[in-house]
């Protein structure tokens, strides 16, 4: 039996500014896992910078991945390649988006023990049914952060006052699938 999980309204100021394209890049990749046959769960992982109270999104890396209808994992040499590409590029790792066969977005079990990241701040974003309809806007999906040693859910609330699109933003694209 699914048990939901509570959704956290934390009191802070952190804005999670969103590189329209970062939007855009990460649809395509996890559709694409969509369209393989049968559909395969979709990762991929955003990078930018902290600055304050602000975190921006301005890196998309979809790292080389096993994945199949309910799951998806990466290798450690996979998780070097990011890390690599972090330090190249002197930037963060702010978080991962994973696709979920169906529409629950909370994150599974398998999503809290398997994680290949787990720090303090990392944000998880879970798309519901392999992102096949796109994953705006956000609230449609499972906005978690890692606080304390536990995936946290934000509240819809949270999720539309904290997190913002711009097309201002610039976005560039490291694509280790190949």
């Amino acid at each position: 039996m699914f048990i939901p999980r509570k959704r956290t309204t934390p009191n802070d100021s952190t804005k999670y500014v969103i590189s329209k394209n970062a939007i855009e890049i990460t649809q395509k990749v996890l559709q694409d896992y969509a369209h393989l046959k049968p559909s395969n769960e979709g990762l991929v992982y955003w990078c930018g910078k902290k600055t304050h109270d602000t975190v921006s999104i301005s890196l998309v890396i979809a790292p080389k991945t096993t994945s199949d209808w309910g799951y998806i994992s990466t290798s450690n040499r996979a998780n070097f390649d990011l890390v690599k590409t972090l330090a190249e590029k002197n930037q963060i790792h702010i978080g991962q988006i994973h696709s979920h066969p169906g529409t629950v977005v909370d994150h599974s079990d398998g999503d809290d023990l398997d994680a290949s990241f787990k720090t303090e701040g990392l944000i998880s974003i879970v798309v519901p049914n392999y992102c096949k309809e796109g994953f705006l806007p956000l609230t449609t999906c499972g906005v978690h952060r890692y606080n304390q040693g536990n995936f946290q859910r934000f509240s819809d609330k949270y999720v539309s006052q904290h997190f913002e699109i711009s097309e201002k933003l610039s976005c560039d694209f490291v694509d280790f699938r190949k």
